[in-house]
């Protein structure tokens, strides 16, 4: 870890206003160093970054200040490429996941229950994840990039466990990734296209990709391309391995047919028996369906894989409140507390000249 805080990540940008277009012609210089993220002229603390989300070459950079009426301010960049973007976004999550993890590892210092903390690594973007107040599990989940890791050593390594995430359109636990929405259009003398980058789960695809194949029937240029997109949303894009079958419960669970994906399900967890994701899916189908109380005990049995595992713990938050569970809402909201404070570092906020001269 202190490598990466030696290191000087140098790296070019440019500035885009709200509209997500470029303010000048020019990039912009960059870098890492130490703590201290520096765009163009602006020194940042790594600490006080709440969040960063990248989408192809943008990225937003999410900044907490002392403002109580603004608490945060967002600043967008296009990075020269993807993989420069992925860079960036690394090198800050690690960064500022080791400078929180720290901090919390202090503060529990000086109330004497140093002997409390623990923390965990993701596997896939290396943050520090602050697992302190709960229990030990066999799955990890890292809020930096979305990833739920098996990390028990005496369970199988599962290969396709570092595609799947939850899907932004569904919210089901499944394989999203980018899918690109394309027409062409020819009228007499005027033609063109309108293409854009969504990032979804192949079944949340079809639809989108059916109308694309019709939208682009009349026109050659874009029917090649469409067909592709629903090519790979139909087959050359779902999940397979020990997780195959978990499109097909997914759909069946949002269509109310919740035998058909107990059936999926129950196959997958027959060979990965670990499963936060797929238990946290049962769960939502459960809710789906109005049965409370056994989606609350799906997402239970998601936590006792995963104990940090964001997505369960959100809707049984709700759920208890819902049924009346208090003394396990309470148990629950304590078990999370340290979490909810990794994400909240008020004390490295930047000061309203800062944000003033970013602006």
């Amino acid at each position: 870890m202190n490598d990466d805080f030696e290191k000087v990540h140098e790296f070019k940008f440019h500035w885009l206003n709200q509209n997500g277009q470029p303010t000048s012609m020019f990039r912009k210089k960059g870098n890492i160093e130490g703590e201290t993220i520096t765009l163009e002229e602006s020194k940042i603390p790594i600490a006080a970054i709440f969040q960063t989300l990248i989408r192809d070459k943008t990225m937003v950079i999410t900044i907490a200040t002392v403002d109580p009426a603004n608490p945060y301010t967002s600043l967008l960049l296009q990075l020269p490429s993807v993989k420069v973007a992925n860079e960036l976004k690394t090198s800050i999550d690690i960064i500022r996941s080791a400078l929180w993890a720290k901090q919390h590892r202090e503060d529990l210092q000086k109330k004497g229950l140093g002997h409390t903390f623990r923390a965990g690594q993701c596997p896939h973007c290396d943050a520090v994840l602050i697992l302190s107040d709960m229990p030990e599990t066999p799955q990890l989940y890292c809020h930096f990039c979305d990833s739920l890791s098996t990390l028990d050593p005496t369970l199988e390594p599962i290969r396709q466990e570092k595609d799947l995430r939850i899907c932004e359109e569904c919210g089901m636990y499944s394989k999203p990734q980018k899918f690109t929405i394309f027409y062409f259009y020819f009228l007499l003398v005027v033609y063109g296209f309108w293409q854009k980058s969504t990032w979804r789960c192949p079944p949340c695809m079809r639809g989108e990709a059916w109308k694309m194949v019709f939208g682009n029937l009349l026109f050659v240029l874009g029917f090649p391309w469409a067909v592709y997109q629903l090519f790979r949303s139909y087959g050359g894009a779902s999940v397979g391995g020990v997780y195959r079958g978990l499109d097909t419960g997914n759909i069946r669970a949002r269509k109310g047919n919740l035998t058909g994906a107990l059936e999926n399900y129950r196959e997958i967890l027959s060979q990965v028996p670990v499963s936060a994701g797929v238990k946290y899916n049962l769960g939502m189908a459960l809710l789906a369906q109005k049965n409370p109380k056994q989606a609350a005990e799906s997402f239970e049995l998601a936590l006792a894989d995963c104990s940090n595992y964001a997505p369960a713990y959100g809707q049984l938050v709700l759920l208890y409140e819902q049924l009346g569970e208090t003394e396990k809402r309470k148990a629950l909201l304590a078990m999370w507390e340290a979490e909810e404070e990794e994400n909240m570092p008020e004390a490295e906020a930047i000061s309203s000249e800062v944000v003033e001269h970013l602006e």
